[in-house]
């Protein structure tokens, strides 16, 4: 078994055609208490529900694809619910069989257009951001 590389996934949004090349952000955590009785050395600890960081998807920009995509969604931000996929590839970018990362119920609550330099040839980019509903 190899290991894998961080372009070894394949990042979906439902709704929206074709893949994103950078995906950060969904880990999970949950915050931690310690409570003691009175007189007590040792500590109990509580935990709040588990919650997932808000996660970004970008992608460089393309005219053709990106700007119906983006004119549409820039009023649904706040409002807008999908699911975002990552799934795991193998070297020749074939699915791996492990299950795919899904994030569901996932508000859009974050559209950044393209930046614009006239001196750059850095590609420009789509970024979405999302608040995270459920993870499986």
């Amino acid at each position: 078994m190899a290991k894998a590389a961080a372009r070894q996934f394949l990042v979906t949004i439902e709704g929206i055609d074709g893949t994103w090349a950078q995906f950060s952000g969904g880990d999970t955590t949950a915050e931690g208490t310690r409570v003691r009785d009175g007189g007590s050395l040792k500590a109990e600890v509580l935990a709040a529900p588990p919650e997932v960081d808000d996660i970004t998807c970008n992608r460089a920009f393309d005219p053709d694809r990106d700007q119906d995509l983006l004119n549409s969604l820039l009023p649904l931000v706040g409002q807008w619910y999908t699911t975002v996929t990552k799934t795991p590839l193998y070297g020749d970018m074939s699915r791996a069989p492990a299950k795919p990362r899904v994030y569901s119920n996932a508000l859009l609550t974050g559209l950044t257009e393209p930046e614009v330099d006239a001196d750059s040839g850095d590609p420009a980019r789509l970024e979405l951001t999302f608040m995270v509903g459920d993870i499986s």
